[in-house]
């Protein structure tokens, strides 16, 4: 998880940290991974779930406290959100 406006800093943690670390193809983890800004990491995890995951376990790939507090205060309201958009559109 990485959270960024800033295209060219999403796309240095995924070449340069996670890439090499998990020996993975940049656009497999460009495609499933939370990693840019809030509202495209929102819809990644809000697709999990709606897949079925019912937990998603969460690595920040850099100053961790700061990237947890983005994530609960942009992400999560997000999810939320959707979550019971879905709910609805169900029922």
């Amino acid at each position: 998880m990485y959270l960024t406006e800033d295209p060219s800093k999403a796309e240095q943690i995924l070449s340069s940290v996670l890439g090499p670390t998990l020996n993975r193809p940049l656009e497999e983890l460009r495609e499933r991974l939370p990693i840019g800004p809030p509202e495209e990491c929102a819809k990644k995890l809000t697709a999990y779930a709606a897949a079925g995951a019912q937990r998603v376990f969460l690595w920040p790939l850099a100053d961790e406290l700061e990237q947890l507090e983005l994530f609960y205060e942009r992400v999560v309201p997000l999810i939320e959100d959707g979550t019971r958009r879905q709910e609805l559109a169900s029922s």
